[in-house]
């Protein structure tokens, strides 16, 4: 469900459209950084350097590190695994797509990451970095995700596999 989720949410890219973000000098690039838990997160999904498009079938299909994963998002418990894989897809595609261009605004526990139009907030929970997804997901991206989890359920309830 997971590389389903990811396709879906880079297509989502294509319709995000978010705020703006200002450089500062110290742009959270140390070791526990947020820069870090986003590298983090695109090493668990195999794009860390490479973009979505240069992963195999066999990559692309791949078992992501549920746990790891949610180590690294402040909310992912907050939503049921549909929506939680596609919000996560959301913002590994966004910080994808534009690995080596981010710019970062760092504010006490807050953090905003600008990933070309997409802004992933990242909040800081018991000394770490994480994301925080309902921040993070534009609410277009979630209309459109709350759309495709009606499709799933209902092709589910039909007994069609998802393909």
């Amino acid at each position: 469900m997971i590389a389903r989720a990811f396709a879906i949410a880079a297509a989502f890219l294509a319709i995000a459209a978010t705020g703006a973000c200002r450089d500062r000098a110290d742009d959270g690039a140390g070791a526990a950084g947020p820069r870090a838990t986003a590298e983090r997160l695109l090493e668990l999904h195999g794009l860390l350097g490479r973009q979505p498009e240069e992963l195999t079938p066999e990559q692309k299909g791949a078992t992501v590190d549920r746990a790891a994963v949610a180590g690294l998002v402040a909310d992912l418990g907050a939503y049921d695994e549909f929506t939680g894989d596609l919000y996560v897809g959301f913002v590994v595609g966004a910080l994808a797509e534009q690995q080596g261009r981010w710019t970062t605004a760092m504010d006490g526990a807050r953090a905003l990451i600008a990933a070309g139009n997409a802004r992933i907030l990242f909040v800081r929970r018991n000394g770490a970095w994480k994301v925080d997804l309902a921040a993070s997901v534009p609410d277009v991206i979630k209309e459109r995700a709350a759309e495709e989890k009606i499709r799933y359920e209902a092709a589910k309830a039909a007994g069609q596999g998802l393909r």
